[in-house]
């Protein structure tokens, strides 16, 4: 409105001026006058615009895309009434082979690569995890679990008694399974599967017992232990399932005969701990034992398995000698009335 005001102003202006001026200069007056008001007008033209409307929430601004072909349109208006199609499925992946350093466990060997102890069993169902040697070759299964699903050899049906857990001081719990060999023939790669049940529906992932030794000879029973990280429920109830059990071949030529000869068994006055002394002694018909591994386990009044310990000796033991040896194992809880010490050789 102002521009428009001062336009006018201007063409009274100039055409005043114009009538006193000389009248050869009158037409130059009038025309330069009339060109600014004009120049002035068009100023106005574009600064009295409306300014564009603010966005809408919730809308959005097309983006200017190259056409698609009838067939993407028709998948793309269809996605709505009909589910997508499946991915295709990826190849398995190729299961992973790791070869045993010094030091290794298969509890480091699956927490390293991110797995349970149970899939790596169950992928190396014929592994011994008490008997490790530096380059053996064990495969690690997948991420994906393309292994876990792999049937595991059906266990000799050795005698499986109901599990016992104690806690422990920050809220974990041990949790131990006795196991009979009742059969005519010696068993190894002994293991079983605990899980604990509760009322309030916690996910607790199961875990793998497993013995100090790997060897059960007939008559013979040992504890299997497994560890539940805390917190736990009080109200957990353990269940276990026999997992594997293998037999051994006749002539199998990897565990040598011995005899054992108990000196003392030494129960202190907490009966929370005891020591056992005894000796191993060699089969005379056999190779030389460069591995003697003791298993001790401490039992309470009836019976059941309270504590256990793993002792393993590197020596060069020949054919019919002697080897002393003590070992001390302790409660997890109720008191010691008993205390069993098995024995496993290798060459």
């Amino acid at each position: 409105m102002l521009v428009q005001q001062t336009s006018e102003c201007i063409i009274h202006l100039m055409y005043y001026y114009s009538h006193r001026q000389n009248p050869r200069n009158r037409g130059l007056i009038l025309g330069w006058g009339l060109f600014l008001a004009l120049m002035l007008s068009a100023c106005a033209g574009e600064n009295s615009a409306p300014p564009p409307p603010s966005p809408t929430v919730g809308q959005l601004t097309p983006y200017w895309t190259s056409t698609p072909t009838p067939a993407l349109q028709r998948e793309a208006s269809d996605s709505s009434l009909t589910p997508a199609p499946a991915a295709t499925p990826l190849p398995t992946p190729t299961p992973l082979i790791y070869n045993i350093v010094k030091d290794d466990t298969l509890t480091s060997v699956a927490f390293r690569n991110g797995i349970s102890l149970e899939d790596l069993l169950s992928a190396n169902p014929g592994i011994d995890p008490n008997f490790l040697t530096i380059g053996m070759s064990i495969t690690i299964p997948t991420a994906e679990g393309s292994l876990i699903s792999l049937p595991l050899p059906t266990p000799i049906p050795v005698t499986l008694h109901s599990p016992i857990c104690y806690p422990t001081s920050d809220g974990g719990l041990w949790c131990l399974v006795l196991v009979e060999n009742n059969q005519p023939h010696s068993v190894e790669n002994i293991s079983a599967l605990i899980s604990l049940l509760t009322s309030s529906s916690a996910n607790i992932p199961a875990q793998v017992a497993i013995p100090a030794l790997n060897l059960l000879i007939p008559g013979q029973a040992i504890p299997l232990a497994a560890f539940f990280a805390p917190p736990i429920p009080e109200d957990a109830l353990p269940r276990a399932e026999l997992l594997t059990a293998l037999p051994i071949s006749a002539d199998s030529k990897r565990y040598l005969d011995t005899g054992m000869e108990i000196s003392n068994i030494s129960i202190a006055q907490s009966q929370r701990q005891a020591t056992v002394t005894g000796e191993v002694r060699l089969s005379e018909a056999g190779a030389p034992a460069r591995h003697i591994y003791l298993a001790a386990a401490a039992y309470d009044a009836d019976g059941n398995p309270i504590g256990f310990r793993k002792q393993e000796i590197l020596v060069e033991l020949a054919p019919g000698d002697v080897l002393p040896f003590d070992i001390t194992v302790f409660s997890l809880g109720p008191p010691i009335a008993n205390v069993e010490v098995l024995c496993e050789a290798r060459p």
